[in-house]
């Protein structure tokens, strides 16, 4: 689990670092390690390309506290939770509940932080859904297989066409992105340049993948059959 940590002092912020270290030894063989990443500042935790599992925050600089962050935290749509680690500000009364906000007490109890670590990771494995990591070129992004209708690579860009006619771009080679949907059983390749999600082939159409805004994709003949398999296994399914 990668948890992001940010705390304006820094005698708390070793200390809840130092926690959450024992935390993850106790855990290692079990739900496994955590990865902790620590800022002091509210600009280098947002400008982090990376979505953390779980954000343990007390930032109380004027005008840009917990609450503020978390709110830019939200903004960006990433729903992981937000530990609320309460000192000189109580930020229940910050202003609207966010969602997902965990608020925990300073000092900080092992057994609470033991307590609020469970639920975390009882949410991560419950609500887990697989995504695909891409990455460009100011930080990383998670799509799920359902956001992604086909892929085209040029040289080192890949564009993503997404089913409601977004299109986003990604750093990469088709051919790496390709070995990393072995878990995804919608993927296939159709020419070398190109990967299509399955679900969202209208219909075959001679040397053609039809695909449901309906773009036509040319297949090569060493993929054709894989695919045409595939959609015919998939229509008698439906």
């Amino acid at each position: 689990m990668y948890i992001a940590l940010a705390d304006s002092s820094v005698g708390d912020r070793k200390q809840m670092e130092r926690l959450l270290e024992r935390e993850s030894d106790k855990r290692v063989n079990t739900t496994g390690v955590f990865y902790i990443e620590t800022f002091g500042s509210s600009d280098a935790l947002l400008k982090s390309p990376t979505v953390y599992d779980a954000y343990f925050l007390d930032v109380t600089d004027k005008g840009n506290t917990s609450y503020e962050i978390a709110k830019a935290i939200r903004e960006k749509g990433i729903l992981s939770p937000v530990v609320f680690c309460i000192s000189t500000i109580d930020y229940h009364n910050s202003g609207e509940l966010l969602p997902n906000s965990v608020f925990i007490n300073k000092p900080i109890k092992v057994a609470e932080l033991s307590l609020v670590l469970d639920q975390i990771l009882k949410q991560k494995e419950d609500n887990l859904i697989p995504t695909i990591e891409f990455r460009d070129s100011n930080e990383s992004f998670y799509l799920e297989e359902t956001d992604i209708m086909y892929m085209q690579g040029e040289n080192y860009t890949i564009k993503i066409f997404m089913p409601d006619g977004r299109i986003r771009t990604a750093n990469g080679f088709i051919d790496n992105i390709w070995n990393n949907l072995v878990a995804f059983d919608n993927f296939f390749p159709i020419n070398n340049k190109t990967i299509v999600n399955a679900s969202y082939i209208k219909e075959l159409s001679g040397m053609y993948a039809v695909m449901k805004d309906g773009t036509r994709l040319k297949m090569s003949l060493m993929h054709i059959k894989k695919i045409k398999d595939n959609y015919e296994n998939k229509r008698k399914d439906s």
